[in-house]
């Protein structure tokens, strides 16, 4: 059979070769649209005397969250790749100006002197100074660089800010691993990114299920911290709150994984094999010490001894993004994200299993990630499932998410079960459903060097 020539393939042609249908263009077109209008709304771009800085960042939400907090800026540079690499680079300019010398990067930041005072007396929060907090977030920092290099920063941001990147990972390593084992330890609930995950219940000792009884048992840990200064080491003496949190590793993980390719794309193959052989330790002590065959589930770790956390948070599935993760593990998780009495539900992922006694598909007042559907995880989980070749439940997972944004908007956080939309409005990371869709419809992988 003889094949008759092939004309120009028009943008039509194209999408079809490609599998990929116009509607799906026309609603990437619109969401890119939609999303460029709420990163104008929350954009924040001044300067601040206390420092002497200039800031340009992306808020998470004007109403809710006026300041700039860690991971959601590492969020909102990945999106912002997606139309504006420039301000992409600048959030993470921002993100990184205030960095230390020992290479900590607070996970809040008050750029904004007239807003500091409330700030500071609403938020369960410990401070650094009157400007920057005293704690982390997952560290997803590797991934945003990676994004914005590969979408249009180039070697020249590569080399600007790498280096502050691999400080950051290195303070990681040197300050949270406390027993060289490759797992970093967090200090108080916050720094896992789930604040009030039924999983603390019990360990942080929280009276009663309120908001109240919460802020009691915060308080209660954050006043013992304070009588040995916050000092990391001491703090793990006093064994408050010490945590080995299973989302936090799995990023920690797969970061240190990023930052190798990104240190043997700038020409540096040794610090490429050091952070190479870091990041494989992380994930085998992730695997060996966290996993569960008993109920197919990853489990935190709490206290110097390291006794394990209940299980059913949606943290557990988070080592789908650890490529090291092995395959029958793999496969026990993509049952239970399938299983509708666990994480399958009409608009997926519930942050906690709907066969967990704590679970509630609607928010109990401001207590969170007990229940809702978050889209960042949502974009971790889906990521994690393309690069294993789960290609047909990320599509699902990528699919639910735009039909949240389409029917509620740009929500803090949505009902698993009706797709309504809770917590604050026009929440930034929530645009993270430009990159799945953006991505797919490119026929990319997930960012890297």
């Amino acid at each position: 059979m003889v094949l008759g020539k092939i004309g120009p393939v028009g943008p039509r042609q194209t999408d079809r070769l490609r599998g990929v249908s116009r509607t799906e263009r026309a609603r990437l077109a619109e969401l890119r649209s939609n999303v460029e209008a709420l990163f104008r709304s929350n954009r924040r771009k001044g300067h601040a005397d206390w420092c002497e800085r200039d800031y340009d960042y992306v808020c998470p939400s004007p109403d809710t969250y006026p300041f700039q907090w860690f991971w959601d800026s590492c969020f909102h540079a990945i999106v912002l790749t997606r139309f504006d690499t420039v301000r992409a680079v600048t959030e993470l300019r921002t993100l990184l100006a205030n960095q230390l010398p020992d290479g900590f990067v607070s996970h809040m930041t008050l750029w904004e002197h007239d807003l500091r005072d409330a700030a500071r007396a609403s938020l369960q929060i410990n401070w650094r100074t009157p400007w920057l907090s005293d704690a982390m977030q997952p560290p997803l920092l590797a991934e945003a660089l990676a994004a914005v290099v590969q979408r249009g920063g180039g070697s020249r941001v590569l080399g600007e800010l790498l280096p502050a990147v691999r400080a950051y990972y290195d303070w990681c390593q040197r300050v949270r691993d406390i027993d060289g084992s490759g797992l970093i330890v967090v200090f108080e609930p916050h720094e896992t990114g789930m604040d009030q995950s039924p999983v603390f219940d019990e360990y942080v000792a929280i009276p009663d299920l309120s908001p109240r009884g919460f802020e009691a048992a915060w308080r209660a840990i954050a006043e013992a911290q304070a009588t040995v200064g916050r000092d990391p080491a001491r703090m793990v003496e006093l064994d408050r709150f010490v945590v080995v949190d299973v989302l936090v590793n799995a990023v920690y993980a797969e970061n240190q994984r990023v930052l190798a390719d990104l240190l043997a794309q700038a020409g540096d193959d040794a610090g490429a094999g050091e952070m190479r052989a870091r990041a494989k330790r992380t994930a085998a002590a992730l695997i060996g010490r966290c996993w569960s065959d008993d109920d197919a589930d990853f489990h935190g770790l709490a206290g110097r001894a390291g006794h394990r956390l209940p299980s059913g948070s949606v943290a557990g599935l988070l080592p789908l993004v650890v490529m090291d993760c092995p395959e029958p593990i793999m496969a026990r998780m993509v049952q239970r994200l399938e299983d509708e009495t666990e994480f399958g539900a009409r608009f997926p992922i519930p942050s906690v299993a709907r066969s967990h006694p704590a679970f509630s598909p609607r928010p109990l007042g401001n207590l969170l990630w007990r229940g809702p559907t978050w889209l960042n995880l949502n974009w971790l989980v889906a990521r994690g499932l393309r690069r294993r070749g789960r290609t047909d439940l990320a599509r699902r997972i990528e699919d639910a998410s735009l039909s949240l944004v389409e029917r509620s908007g740009f929500r803090e956080y949505y009902n698993p079960l009706t797709g309504a939309g809770y917590g604050a409005r026009d929440f930034a990371w929530s645009a993270l459903v430009l990159d799945m869709l953006a991505a797919r419809l490119d026929g990319e992988g997930p960012a890297s060097p």
